[in-house]
């Protein structure tokens, strides 16, 4: 099921949003939690950094975005 959301993805240029993931599995018609959608965003940054010659673009910008989320909670 992961993989369905990270095919949705995999030829972008940039890291979908939080939003649009999880729209995505509304859109497929699953169920999920957040350690899907973290798994999820994981899995994205790693295929678009695999083709990407920054490999660390989506990774660092990951970080970033985990980092926001997570502390101002």
């Amino acid at each position: 099921m992961i993989e369905d959301v990270v095919s949705l993805f995999e030829n972008d240029h940039e890291l979908p949003t939080y939003n649009k993931i999880r729209g995505a599995y509304v859109d497929i018609g699953k169920g999920f939690s957040e350690k899907m959608l973290v798994e999820t965003e994981l899995k994205i940054a790693l295929v678009l950094d695999s083709k990407n010659c920054n490999r660390d673009h989506h990774w660092n910008k990951l970080i970033s975005r985990w980092k926001k989320r997570w502390s101002s909670s």
